[in-house]
């Protein structure tokens, strides 16, 4: 049974304004459908790209842009040279 910071902070949500600039990482995952464990990580590896507000993780619609590009080169499959 999960406990009550992962109710709070590690579920995504949806968030009150979808064409915001800035969103929490738990609105920032349910708009780019992934995990917040996974956005998090994501976000440390890519050092530049992280935004705070106070002592709170956020992104910004660049950030979510980058994030959205980077998946769909991921997902595209290779073409073979025949």
């Amino acid at each position: 049974m999960p406990g009550a910071k992962y109710e709070m902070y590690g579920r995504a949500v949806p968030p009150t304004d979808p064409n915001a600039d800035v969103m929490s990482v738990q609105e920032s995952a349910f708009v780019l459908k992934c995990s917040v464990s996974h956005l998090r990580k994501w976000l440390a590896q890519n050092p530049k790209l992280r935004t705070y507000s106070g002592r709170r993780l956020v992104t910004n619609r660049r950030v979510r842009e980058t994030y959205y590009r980077m998946q769909q080169g991921a997902k595209t499959p290779a073409r073979s040279a025949a």
